[in-house]
């Protein structure tokens, strides 16, 4: 029943996946309004939380902007 507050962050650009060397870089994280879980399905509210942060990860300016 409690609120899920949804984080979307780019740090995969600057902190690849697997890789042992994080390179320097600025990365940048969005925080999103709670969203509410009352009366919804594991399911729905999952899907509420991805599309929230899918739509924010377009919004995020590539690492090269921010160089």
């Amino acid at each position: 029943g409690a609120p899920v507050v949804p984080v979307a962050h780019n740090a995969g650009e600057v902190w690849p996946k697997n890789a042992f060397v994080k390179r320097p870089g600025t990365v940048t994280v969005r925080i999103g309004p709670p969203i509410d879980s009352a009366g919804r399905s594991a399911a729905e509210l999952t899907r509420a939380v991805e599309a929230w942060i899918e739509t924010e990860m377009t919004r995020l300016p590539p690492a090269a902007a921010r160089q």
